[in-house]
């Protein structure tokens, strides 16, 4: 009867035991999930990081420069790794042939403001393509819209927080007879690169042209002294 209760009570023990090893096993397990976490983390972070930093450098250099924001405030907020069939895919062409010409390379997103701009570059970094999509009211630089916002402003009597830029057309002016919206211009081709402005003074649109320094801003002439308040 002894010898029973001894053997009962050993394998009760053996539970009780293997039970507790099954329970540090099971908090073992919850407690490796955290760094299978950061370990996925760190892979991802591994994979965007394949975009040679010399390339992520002159995307933001290009960005910058189109939309006038600083370098350090843009961010690039995606990289895939892509291989375009063809150039025409490349150059984000709508209607394309179905030639078989692949480029290596990179889908690369990148936060401009409150925009995003999606650039194609190979792998080299020797061609990087802005979406056509984009359109140039996001690239118009903020100094340019501010200083023809002003002069609008100046010139209407209307605050420029009351003023609207609805279109901003990237322009190579011919010569500089038509960058001052001259009628009838010599046929002289000495081009000035800028951009043609509209903006939404009470309830008219005036025209102007900058350069694309944004150091000459011009206003349309048929725009008269009348439209002041």
């Amino acid at each position: 009867m002894k010898l029973m209760k001894r053997y009962v009570l050993t394998l009760a023990l053996t539970s009780l035991l293997s039970w507790g090893f099954g329970l540090t096993e099971n908090n073992s397990a919850g407690a490796i999930s955290p760094l299978d976490s950061t370990q996925l983390s760190q892979t991802l972070q591994s994979q965007s990081s394949n975009l040679p930093r010399a390339i992520a450098d002159k995307i933001l250099r290009d960005a910058s420069k189109r939309s006038g924001v600083p370098k350090r405030e843009l961010q690039i907020t995606q990289v895939i790794p892509k291989t375009f069939a063809n150039p025409c895919l490349f150059n984000f062409g709508e209607v394309c042939t179905r030639e078989y010409n692949p480029i290596e390379g990179w889908e690369v997103v990148v936060r401009v403001r409150q925009y995003s701009w999606t650039y194609h570059v190979d792998k080299s970094g020797k061609q990087i393509v802005l979406d056509p999509k984009v359109s140039a009211l996001q690239i118009l630089p903020k100094a340019i819209a501010y200083t023809i916002l002003n002069d609008a402003s100046n010139r209407s009597g209307v605050a420029t927080a009351d003023l609207k830029i609805t279109q901003a057309t990237p322009k190579t002016f011919g010569n500089s007879c038509e960058f001052n919206f001259g009628e009838i211009c010599i046929q002289l081709f000495d081009p000035i690169e800028g951009w043609e402005v509209i903006v939404k003074v009470k309830g008219q649109f005036w025209t102007y042209h900058a350069n694309k320094s944004g150091s000459q801003i011009v206003l349309d002439p048929k725009v008269t002294a009348t439209k002041k308040s």
